[in-house]
């Protein structure tokens, strides 16, 4: 279950980070011939223009969540799964509530496991090539265990509710 919510959320994320590096590359090539600027300008228009990225990819990553691309009803062994955003007593949501709790409930997790797992590889004497290709795979799987720990051991007041039909 855990690993097809994942999915959800993981290509929308991958095709939007790739759309953007691309069109963030282009806009800063843009940019410096524009303006005809110098290696330490053109370095500062990169850093703006990623820190751009960043922010539109924050506010993608939390209005993934607002619609109903994840947690629309799914299909698992042949059994129909509705998910369900309520709070610890059963209230409704806001969309702006459920989108932000969610992402929040999600990404704490996932960056608290990436950053321990980045600084116990960064202390192995491993060639940087073999930790590039590590990355990837880890990437993907401490989303699928934030996903299930985030589903089946929540915190807070919102939750996320998995109801099994039929």
């Amino acid at each position: 279950m855990s690993i097809a919510i994942f999915w959800r959320y993981f290509w929308r994320m991958t095709l939007f980070t790739i759309f953007g590096a691309v069109v963030l590359n282009e806009a800063t090539k843009w940019w410096v011939n524009l303006h005809h600027d110098d290696p330490a300008q053109a370095l500062m228009a990169g850093r703006e223009f990623t820190l751009i990225f960043l922010v539109l990819l924050l506010f993608y990553g939390i209005g993934i969540w607002a619609g109903h691309l994840i947690t629309k009803p799914m299909k698992i062994h042949g059994q129909h799964i509705r998910i369900e955003v309520v709070q610890k007593d059963g209230q409704p949501v806001t969309v702006w509530r459920k989108a932000l709790s969610c992402w929040w409930g999600f990404n704490w997790r996932n960056s608290l496991l990436f950053v321990v797992l980045v600084m116990l590889l960064a202390g192995l004497r491993i060639n940087p090539m073999v930790t590039g290709f590590v990355y990837l795979p880890m990437i993907f799987v401490i989303g699928i265990f934030s996903m299930w720990w985030w589903i089946f051991h929540p915190i807070g007041r919102v939750h996320l509710v998995l109801h099994k039909e039929g």
